[in-house]
């Protein structure tokens, strides 16, 4: 490619090619800034929410805990690795999941999954418990097959008759 300096056309030309890296450049350099990658399908980890499956429990009473994924159309819980989850406060009894190994394949029917508790038998009648916790799943996007762990916090709360 020749450059000329001395003629119009060549001034043109040049400050064209200018423009042109520039806005190459540009390019390339926002998905850098907004963590972006070429590849990347557009999948962030799932969002998580917690719901109790009703909203007040007697002393010493058990509950269900139902844990929505807030997936994308092309994303999907699957069943291995399994759910795990870590209760932080609310000073309530975990018994684990509930089996979730039947429906869709090798992914979790519906995106959900529930978990057994247990109100403590001290718990004083007419006060609120917060249930707060980190659930650990995997999430797969179906297009290209990726799959990546995530962790998620919630908040649950519930009311002691």
């Amino acid at each position: 490619m020749s450059i000329f300096l001395n003629n119009k056309t060549g001034v043109i030309k040049l400050k064209l090619m200018k423009k042109t890296v520039f806005f190459v450049a540009l390019l390339m350099i926002i998905p850098l800034i907004t963590g972006m990658g070429f590849n990347e399908s557009g999948s962030s980890a799932p969002g998580v929410s917690a719901s109790a499956n009703k909203k007040s429990f007697s002393p010493g009473e058990s509950g269900v805990l139902n844990i929505s994924f807030k997936t994308g159309s092309k994303v999907k819980i699957p069943k291995e690795p399994g759910v795990t989850m870590e209760l932080t406060s609310g000073g309530i009894e975990g018994n684990g999941f509930q089996d979730y190994s039947g429906g869709d394949g090798e992914y979790i029917s519906n995106s959900k999954v529930k978990y057994n508790f247990r109100v403590p038998d001290n718990a004083v009648s007419g006060s609120t418990i917060t249930i707060t916790g980190k659930v650990k799943f995997g999430y797969c996007t179906v297009t290209d097959g990726v799959c990546k762990m995530a962790n998620q916090n919630f908040t649950a709360k519930i009311k002691v008759k």
